[in-house]
Parts: structure tokens; sequence; C-alpha cells
């Protein structure tokens, strides 16, 4: 059953945009992670209602997560009792748009459910449930799979020379399928010659490459006419997938996380290593 919050149900439901009950929540979250010819799905989920934790303690309900792909016409049903856990799916049986809705869910019958915190709009305070009846939901989470989109995001930047630049002059285009990062001739030489050093390399990500993303991001934020491009769906996409607002997100803080927080790189292989010389 797919998040509606417009629905109904005759008995009380732990949901987004309800007061089926009062404050309290539950929260589930999808994590997808290319490995190989797989793809590893890690499910997590948070439930602060105590008697729906004692549920499932009782072995009574399960934490369900149904992940489901259109194109591909997959459907994987995970249940667990556990507050997360992690299923492998055949990277090719996932493409495009794919759907995970996550709910709590009655595994045998339960009698005299009661908990304090259902709505008292409801009038009766014990309720009875079917095994199979949903207990809790969250908002269906969507993300898009391709494989461009588990690459680092540098994966759709190109380093190229521009001979009209010296020095250190650099420019950046965002014009174009890849984002093109501009420099000089020789500074082109030099740095191609050095990329074989993890030292050079983190200060190449924390410099021009962090620079270049931060750029391209507050484009996106400004709206235009990038989003046909590949790189603007890539990184469209990887914010998408990483649960952030882009409009309310500044374009530094996108940048950093898109990159996997850079300056921690630049930490192991320039500042620990002249600590440590």
């Amino acid at each position: 059953m797919k998040f509606d919050r417009s629905k109904t149900f005759p008995y009380p439901v732990l949901r987004p945009y309800s007061d089926d009950y009062v404050d309290v929540e539950f929260q589930a979250l999808a994590e997808f992670l290319i490995d190989g010819s797989d793809i590893k799905v890690h499910c997590s989920y948070l439930t602060s209602s105590i008697e729906l934790q004692q549920q499932i303690a009782l072995g009574t309900a399960k934490y369900v997560s149904i992940i489901s792909c259109r194109e591909t016409y997959l459907r994987e049903i995970v249940a667990t009792s556990e507050t997360a856990v992690e299923v492998s799916i055949d990277a090719d049986s996932l493409k495009g748009a794919v759907a995970v809705d996550a709910y709590i869910v009655a595994t045998k019958t339960i009698k005299n459910y009661g908990s304090p915190d259902i709505n008292k709009e409801f009038g009766k305070k014990r309720f009875d449930f079917l095994p199979g009846e949903i207990l809790a939901q969250d908002e269906t989470q969507c993300v898009y799979i391709d494989r461009d989109l588990f690459k680092p995001i540098s994966s759709v930047f190109e380093l190229v020379k521009n001979d009209a630049l010296t020095g250190g002059e650099w420019r950046v285009s965002l014009e174009q399928d890849q984002v093109r990062i501009e420099v000089s001739s020789a500074m082109k030489e030099s740095i191609d010659n050095s990329r074989s050093s993890n030292l050079c390399k983190s200060v190449l990500i924390n410099s021009i490459y962090f620079s270049s993303v931060v750029h391209a991001v507050q484009r996106l934020k400004d709206g235009g006419e990038y989003e046909d491009l590949k790189w603007a769906k890539v990184m469209i996409r990887q914010i998408h997938n990483a649960h952030i607002d882009i409009n309310a997100t500044d374009a530094y803080v996108i940048a950093q996380k898109l990159m996997k927080h850079p300056l921690s790189v630049l930490n192991m292989y320039v500042f620990s290593g002249a600590e440590n010389a």
C-alpha cells in the first residue's frame, strides 16, 4: 500500500500528517550502495512508540520495507524484528526510480492493544489487529538508481587546457554534459604529472574541484537552463538521494556532502602527514 496522507483507517495508524497518535513517530530510511554486481540496501527503522516496540519484541509485529522498481518490475519485501537490516539485490534489477515503502505490520493476531499516545478522539481505548494489518507507516522514499550516481561526483567533471589562460588562472564551464575545469597548458601538464600522488589529489579535491562543485550547485539552486545536461541530472539526483533540500541548504554545505567531506582527505594526507614529519 503506497503512502497516501488522505487515506483513513478504522483503527489508529502511526504515520506522518495523521493525528491518530500524539507526540510519537515512526521513521524509516533506506540507503543504497553499489557493490560489484549487487546493490546493497540498508534499511533502518525508528519508532518512539513504546507500545509498538513491545509488539515487535513480542513477535506479534515486524518492521517491513517494500522495495519496488517500476522499470524492472522488481518487488522485494524485507521483514525484520531488528531496527536495521541489509539486503543485496542484483544491480540489473534496479534502474531509474525506485520506491521504498516502510511499515510496522501485525504478523499475528493482536488483542486489546492500547497506547496512551493514541488520540482520544478514537474513543475506543483498546483495539484488535489481524495479521497483515498496518500499525505504522512512513512516507514513501524515492531514490534514483544509475551507476553514474554511485560514482564520485568528480566523475562528471573534466580537466582541460585552455591556451588563453596563464599561470594559476582557471575557469569553469557548465555548458556541456561534463563540467569543464579549464586551466593553462602548463598547469594541466603539472596536474597530470602529479595525479598518482594522494597528497596532490587531496589538494586538488579541496581547491578547484570543491570550488567547481559549489559553483555548479549554486547554479542549480538559482534554476535555469542546465537540467537537461548530464552533470546536472547526476548532481540533482545525488542531492535527492542524499535527502538534501537543495533550496534550504547552502551550496557549500551540499558540495561537502556530495564530495564526502573532502577536508577529511586533506587532513589525512596533508595535515596529519605534516605532524608526523
